[in-house]
């Protein structure tokens, strides 16, 4: 075939590809998804809703790791779906508790008082209190990683009986360049609480030998549980990612109905 008919062909693929692209059906979002905008003093919080098919079991506000950006559209997908509590979701819907993922704030990067200071605290009580006026059933803050503390900072900070307790999975506990469950004033937190660990997670800062003095410190709380796991699959991530140890990749579904199985008892 002569060179400029084959530029030909490659260009007429190159336009029917783009044009396929363009009609191709936006990502596919679950039946039951809504997105919430509550506005906070920090800018518009948007948060992904997913309901159970039967009645709300429990909520559970989940803060996701990193620097809290998941990329929450207002069709309902999720630009970063890699997290261990974004891409569980599904598990956690199937077992009968509303999802709602909250996404930070669009003039945040995970820094230092991002997710404990004042502002935030104030933030997840609008989160909550949203929640609140569309269901009944318990809610449980739940993060993992980077969102650990930010889950805690709202159980310290709400009023009692405001949320019925916390799920911590992976928490940062090292002091650095992002906010640590020990800046939390861990004392304050009264409702039960989950640590839960993997025995070979990696990160430098979420060594799993500190859920101990993380439980010391909940002092206040009237129960606290650390639960560790150990083997799962082989890491595809850095170990401070949620595809290794860290993110309890292989025990996905483990952890996540070990989580369920502990809020729906409490």
């Amino acid at each position: 075939m002569p060179r400029n008919n084959r530029r030909g062909v490659l260009f007429a693929c190159f336009a029917l590809l783009s044009v396929l692209a363009a009609c191709a059906p936006p990502p596919e979002v679950p039946p039951g998804t809504s997105v919430l905008r509550v506005e906070t003093e920090s800018g518009p919080r948007m948060v992904l809703v997913q309901v159970p098919d039967g009645p709300v079991k429990a909520v559970a506000v989940m803060f996701p790791g990193g620097d809290g950006r998941i990329g929450v559209s207002p069709d309902g997908s999720i630009g970063r779906i890699g997290n261990f509590l974004i891409r569980t979701r599904a598990q956690w819907v199937a077992r009968g508790l509303m999802f709602a993922a909250v996404d930070a704030a669009p003039n945040r990067a995970g820094t230092r008082g991002d997710r404990v200071g004042p502002e935030n605290r104030r933030a997840i009580e609008a989160i909550v209190a949203t929640l609140r006026r569309r269901t009944t059933a318990p809610i449980w803050l739940l993060g993992t990683s980077a969102g650990a503390p930010a889950a805690l900072a709202g159980a310290a900070s709400l009023p009692v009986g405001a949320v019925r307790g916390a799920v911590v999975s992976s928490p940062v506990s090292v002091a650095g360049p992002r906010d640590s469950v020990f800046d939390v004033a861990l004392e304050r937190v009264k409702a039960p609480v989950l640590i839960q660990v993997h025995r070979d997670d990696g990160c430098a800062i979420t060594p799993p030998d500190k859920a101990e003095p993380l439980k010391a410190r909940l002092s206040g709380s009237r129960l606290v549980e650390i639960q560790t796991y150990e083997g799962g699959d082989s890491p595809r991530s850095g170990p401070c990612e949620a595809f290794s140890q860290h993110g309890f990749l292989g025990l996905e579904r483990r952890v996540v109905d070990a989580a369920v199985d502990w809020i729906l008892a409490h």
